[in-house]
């Protein structure tokens, strides 16, 4: 059986966070609306890449990993 994951991109002065988020069986291949995440980056601006990943895995919906890059291309990638 095969799993989608659609894929969600911010780019900020200080971070670039990448999301893949779960997509139903009923997936038709369109790619939906992207999660509010510029308000929740800039909500948690201070937080450390760990703190905001965990963050965003907790609060966006369907969401299944996370990868939080500094702009020198250094960061985390975290799973659920």
């Amino acid at each position: 059986m095969q799993q989608f994951y659609s894929t969600h991109r911010v780019i900020d002065g200080k971070w670039e966070v990448t999301i893949w988020i779960y997509e139903q069986e009923d997936f038709t291949g369109r790619k939906p609306d992207c999660p509010d995440l510029r308000k929740l980056i800039a909500d948690n601006y201070a937080s450390e890449p760990i703190d905001l990943a965990k963050l965003i895995l907790s609060n966006v919906l369907h969401c299944e990993r996370v990868e939080i890059k500094d702009l020198s291309g250094n960061g985390i990638y975290v799973e659920k």
